[in-house]
């Protein structure tokens, strides 16, 4: 393949999805799907072209990989720890696991019953697809009142930890079919998780200030991929560290105290804060970009087209939003009905599904489930954001009467 091919079709992917994002951005119709749907038609483009043919899937996990650990770094930027906004925090948090849970418990019975599961594959199966996904939710809710936003952000951040962290002890589990000793094993693993991320984050943290080199950006951003790559391999949480990592740069005042407080001064702090914001914000974006347009690419559009995976898609579609709306009833009161139009399924849904073993994989489940999932969900939170959008304006214009 000539390599300037190469070249200029990922310098066109870099442009359309910028496009796609200003689009995006006045019709709130998520980039996610355009990109996605830009991948779909430049498959069924190169099948004409034999040549051309490359197997793209090995690529899907290491871009989505290191995209998440950018979109979670990129939201850990965005939280800002507080006595003012601790309840905010708490309430963000049981949305977060009990929307995973309840999603779980309402998606695997699709599974057992109709697709013939045994009820600890069902509840595997069902752990991606009950996963807000960060990398759809942070550019989407910019226009969004402080308190909806807040809440998103931080929903969508936790949601995408505990999701991981939920299937692997599901899939230890099933693995290991120890119950008791997965679950004390996974206790373990997260608070010795907790311990060192505080360590490596304050760590990391002094290590930027004393490196005296002018190119030290993407050393850390390497530094970080490192350390959740060796997370992983030991079994730890390695997107708590992450995200410690970013909660701590952007909160210093809350971690750098007593014989820490003067390691560093407010300014060294904010710039180190700005250059990480803007990095972890447009790697983020080319990656994103990337690893939708390649999940598109990888799709088969026949399994779009089966009967049976769109009534199931719709069966989990409607689940998600029934869990959404009783646990916003009970507690997030304060917030506007925007919130429960916004719970979209992307790129920790992929991810999660693509990791599962082949060992464990079920003859029975069709990946269009995956896509018709995204597709419902990203297309409700567009109603859901345009006649958010609308109300505002007919309100506004009804004041300035």
């Amino acid at each position: 393949m000539d390599y300037n091919i190469i070249i200029v079709s990922l310098s066109i992917c870099i442009v359309l999805s910028y496009f796609f994002n200003e689009i995006a951005k006045r019709t709130n119709v998520p980039s996610v799907l355009m990109l996605i749907v830009a991948g779909i038609i430049l498959g069924q483009v190169l099948k004409f072209f034999p040549q051309y043919n490359v197997d793209f899937f090995p690529s899907l996990k290491v871009l989505g990989t290191i995209g998440l650990i950018m979109i979670v770094l990129e939201g850990a930027l965005d939280l800002e720890l507080t006595k003012e906004k601790s309840g905010l925090i708490w309430k963000a948090t049981l949305l977060a696991v009990l929307g995973i849970l309840g999603s779980i418990l309402f998606i695997a019975p699709i599974f057992y019953f109709l697709l013939n599961m045994d009820g600890g594959l069902s509840l595997l199966y069902a752990t991606p697809l009950a996963v807000i996904s960060s990398a759809i939710v942070l550019p989407s809710v910019a226009s969004l009142n402080e308190y909806d936003k807040e809440l998103l952000i931080y929903e969508s951040c936790i949601s995408d930890i505990i999701g991981i962290m939920v299937f692997n002890l599901l899939l230890s589990i099933m693995q290991t079919q120890e119950v008791g000793s997965s679950i004390t094993d996974f206790g373990i693993e997260f608070l010795v998780t907790l311990a060192i991320s505080f360590i490596i984050g304050i760590g990391l943290v002094l290590l930027f200030k004393f490196l005296n080199a002018k190119v030290k950006l993407f050393f850390f951003i390497s530094i970080l991929i490192l350390i959740y790559a060796l997370g992983k391999m030991i079994h730890l949480s390695p997107l708590v560290m992450i995200l410690m990592f970013g909660l701590i740069l952007k909160n210093h005042t809350l971690f750098f105290r007593g014989p820490l407080k003067n390691l560093m001064t407010r300014m060294e702090f904010k710039k180190m804060e700005k250059d990480f914001h803007i990095i972890s914000r447009e790697t983020a974006f080319v990656l994103r970009t990337f690893f939708f347009i390649v999940f598109g690419l990888t799709i088969d559009l026949l399994s779009l087209i089966n009967f049976e995976v769109l009534v199931i898609s719709m069966m989990i579609f409607i689940s998600i939003y029934l869990v959404r709306i009783i646990l916003l009833k009970g507690f997030a009161k304060q917030g506007t009905k925007i919130l429960e139009y916004v719970a979209p399924r992307g790129l920790i849904t992929i991810l999660l599904y693509y990791s599962i073993p082949e060992d464990l994989v079920s003859e029975t489940f069709k990946p269009g489930v995956l896509l018709w999932v995204i597709i419902l969900t990203s297309i409700y939170m567009t109603f859901g954001l345009i006649k958010h959008v609308k109300q505002s304006v007919d309100i506004e214009d009804v004041e300035s009467l």
